[in-house]
C-alpha cells in the first residue's frame, strides 16, 4: 500500500526536469543559492550522469559534473564515494535528501547537494535545453549563414591547435611532438595521458635508432613493456601463450633492465571497449612506427600529406595511418583475452580518419609555419576543410541534438566547429559571446 512518503518520480525524470532549470536559482542543502548556467551534456557513459555543466555558486562560476539520484543516500549506496570517476562531480541533484553524511568524492571535495522542489515533479516535460539561446536554432537561422559559421568555428579550431604544435616544436623535434599527438590520439580520453607519457618514456629517437630498425618485434616489446602491460609485469605475473608473447617477454628482460617503466595502475583497462583496449592500441603504434622505419615517423607522415591529392585526399591520408591486425591480435582484445569473433584492425578506418583531422593535418600546417614551407601548410589546411564528415562522438550527437541540425551536411570542419562551439561557450555558461546565439 503506498504512503505518502513514497517518492512517484523516476531519475529519467529528475533528469529531463534538471535540463529544464537553466538560469533557474535553487537552495541546496547546505544554504548556498545556485544558478545553473548550463545543464551539461549527458553521459551514456560511466561516471555521472551530466558532463560539464555549469553553476553560478555565491556569484562563482563552477564547472563540471552533476549526479542525478533520487535519494541522495544513493550517492553512497551506490558505491560513488569511492569511486575517482565522480571526483569531479560539482552538485548532487536528488528528489528526497535522506543521508546522514555529507556528500563527498573519493578526493575528499564536499558536493552541495540540491533537492528539486515538489512542485517540479508534476509540471509539463518540456523539450530539454528550452531556454538556451541557441535551441534548435537549425529551425529558424538561414542554413548557408549556420554551415558558414560552423566552417569559421571548425577553421578557428583547426588553428589553436596547429598553435599548440608550434608552442611544441620550439621544445621538441617534430618527430617527438607527432609521436606524443598521436599516441596521445590513440588513447581517447581515459588513456590520452598514459599513452602520452609512455611516449616521454619510450621517445623516438631513442625507438627509431634502435638496431636492427626493422624489427617489429623489438619496437612492441620496448613500447609494452615501457608501459608496464606485458604479462609478466601484470598481476600474477605469469601468461600461458604462444612463441610470440614469450618473445616479446624476453626482449624486455633482455633490453628493459635498467628502464623505469609505467605500471598496469597507470592504465584504465575497465570499462573500456575491447577494441579500445591500451595494448591493441600500442601494437597499433609499433606498426605505425615499423611502417615509416626507412626515413622516419616524421617524414612518411608529411609525405602523406604532401602526396594526398586536393579531390578525395583523405583516403590517402586513412590509408597511411590503418593497421590491419595480423597474427595474435587478429584475435586478441589483451593478452589472454580473446575476441570470438576476428578482428581485421589494430586500427581502423573510423579512428584514422580522427588521427588524421585531429593531429596529421594540423600538425603539418604548424610544421609547414616554422619550417618555411608555405605549400604543406596550405595543403594541411585545405585538405581539413575539405574532409568528409567522420563518426560522431559525444560531443557532435549533443550539439547536433542541442541545435537540431541536419548532421548529413556535416563536414569533419563543422564537426570541429560544434567541438569549438561546445567547449568555448556551452561548458563555459558564456551564451552571451556564442555566434550561433545571434
Amino acid at each position: 500500500m503506498p504512503t505518502r512518503k513514497r517518492i512517484r518520480i523516476s531519475e529519467y525524470q529528475l533528469s529531463l526536469i534538471w535540463q529544464q532549470l537553466l538560469g533557474r536559482e535553487l537552495t541546496t542543502e547546505e544554504g548556498d543559492q545556485l544558478k545553473m548556467m548550463y545543464p551539461g551534456r549527458l553521459n551514456n557513459d560511466n561516471g555521472p550522469d551530466f558532463r560539464d555543466a555549469v553553476v553560478v555558486n555565491n556569484s562563482n562560476l563552477v564547472k563540471g559534473d552533476v549526479e542525478i539520484h533520487i535519494k541522495s543516500s544513493d550517492w553512497h549506496n551506490h558505491g560513488h564515494h569511492c569511486d575517482p570517476e565522480y571526483n569531479s562531480v560539482i552538485l548532487h541533484v536528488v528528489a528526497q535528501h535522506d543521508a546522514n553524511s555529507a556528500t563527498l568524492t573519493k578526493s575528499g571535495k564536499s558536493v552541495p547537494v540540491a533537492c528539486l522542489p515538489h512542485e517540479l515533479w508534476y509540471q509539463t516535460y518540456l523539450i530539454p535545453y528550452y531556454q538556451l539561446p541557441c535551441f534548435q536554432t537549425a529551425k529558424h537561422k538561414d542554413k548557408q549563414n549556420l554551415w558558414k559559421l560552423l566552417d569559421i568555428a571548425g577553421e578557428e579550431r583547426f588553428r589553436r591547435k596547429a598553435t599548440i604544435f608550434q608552442d611544441s616544436l620550439q621544445q621538441e623535434n617534430g618527430g617527438q611532438v607527432l609521436l606524443q599527438r598521436m599516441m596521445r590520439a590513440l588513447g581517447y580520453s581515459k588513456n590520452s595521458e598514459p599513452f602520452e607519457e609512455l611516449a616521454r618514456r619510450a621517445p623516438l629517437n631513442f625507438i627509431e635508432k634502435v638496431k636492427p630498425a626493422g624489427d617489429l618485434s623489438l619496437k612492441q616489446a620496448w613500447l609494452l613493456g615501457m608501459a608496464g602491460l606485458l604479462p609478466c609485469q601484470r598481476k600474477g605475473g605469469e601468461f600461458c601463450g604462444g612463441n610470440g608473447v614469450r618473445e616479446l617477454e624476453q626482449i624486455w628482460r633482455s633490453v628493459g633492465k635498467e628502464a623505469e617503466s609505467m605500471s598496469e595502475n597507470d592504465w584504465h583497462l575497465a570499462h573500456v571497449y575491447p577494441n579500445n583496449s591500451p595494448v591493441r592500441r600500442i601494437v597499433a603504434q609499433s606498426y605505425l612506427l615499423q611502417r615509416y622505419c626507412r626515413g622516419g615517423l616524421l617524414k612518411g607522415v608529411l609525405q602523406l600529406v604532401r602526396k594526398a591529392p586536393m579531390i578525395a585526399g583523405y583516403r590517402l591520408l586513412e590509408e597511411g595511418l590503418i593497421v590491419l591486425a595480423d597474427g595474435y591480435w587478429q584475435d586478441h582484445f589483451d593478452f589472454n583475452v580473446q575476441s570470438r569473433t576476428r578482428k581485421s584492425a589494430l586500427l581502423g578506418r573510423g579512428k584514422a580518419a580522427e588521427m588524421a583531422v585531429n593531429v596529421v593535418l594540423p600538425f603539418a600546417f604548424s610544421y609547414g609555419e616554422m619550417a618555411g614551407e608555405p605549400g604543406l601548410r596550405e595543403k594541411a589546411i585545405e585538405l581539413y576543410r575539405c574532409y568528409p564528415k567522420l563518426a560522431e562522438n559525444e560531443i557532435t550527437h549533443h550539439m547536433a541534438r542541442q541545435l537540431c541540425l541536419d548532421t548529413s551536411a556535416l563536414t569533419a570542419c563543422r564537426q570541429q566547429g560544434l567541438i569549438h562551439i561546445f567547449r568555448s561557450y556551452c561548458r563555459e555558461g558564456d551564451c552571451a559571446r556564442c555566434p550561433l546565439a545571434d
